[in-house]
């Protein structure tokens, strides 16, 4: 660990670079399925999902870069290739739908990993708001929102699907 003059106690420190660079790990995770749908998404409504889906890669690398900085803050070293992020994260591995299945395919996929990854924020939460780094569980607090809201507008298409 770096030198720092923050005064939070080492051993607190420690565990939320851990939190932090587990984020990195899973936003970087989520980022790829979310280009990946991008991509190769298709259906009636495709444009409109294919912009909302650019947004939720932007607001993802926004988030992916706060929780490095803060790791880095906190005299840590970030975790944050490509290569770290698949060996790290946390998020099942699981194969991404054909890109000829549809939309519905890709948006229950997607759902899915927000919901996975949003499970996996409120964790570091708890564990940081225990160790009282309120800082960090603030900057994950921020990131759970975006996953949620994310998540909402994916089970707001799931329902428009199935009605």
């Amino acid at each position: 660990m770096n030198k720092t003059r923050n005064t939070l106690p080492p051993q607190v420190r420690k565990e939320a670079i851990v939190v932090l660079n587990n984020t990195v790990a899973d936003l970087f995770d989520l980022f790829a399925r979310i280009k990946q749908a991008h991509w190769n998404v298709r259906g009636t409504t495709f444009i409109g999902l294919h912009k909302l889906l650019d947004e939720f890669a932007d607001r993802t690398l926004k988030h992916i870069d706060l929780a490095a900085e803060r790791a880095t803050a906190l005299g840590g070293v970030v975790e944050g290739t490509l290569r770290e992020s698949v060996k790290h994260s946390q998020l099942k591995k699981k194969e991404e739908p054909e890109s000829i299945s549809g939309m519905a395919d890709w948006i229950h996929t997607l759902a899915d990993v927000h919901a996975e990854a949003g499970g996996q924020v409120r964790k570091g939460i708890k564990k940081l708001t225990d160790a009282e780094d309120f800082g960090t569980a603030d900057l994950l607090t921020d990131v759970l929102r975006t996953l949620d809201l994310q998540l909402w507008l994916l089970e707001a298409h799931i329902n428009r699907l199935q009605t």
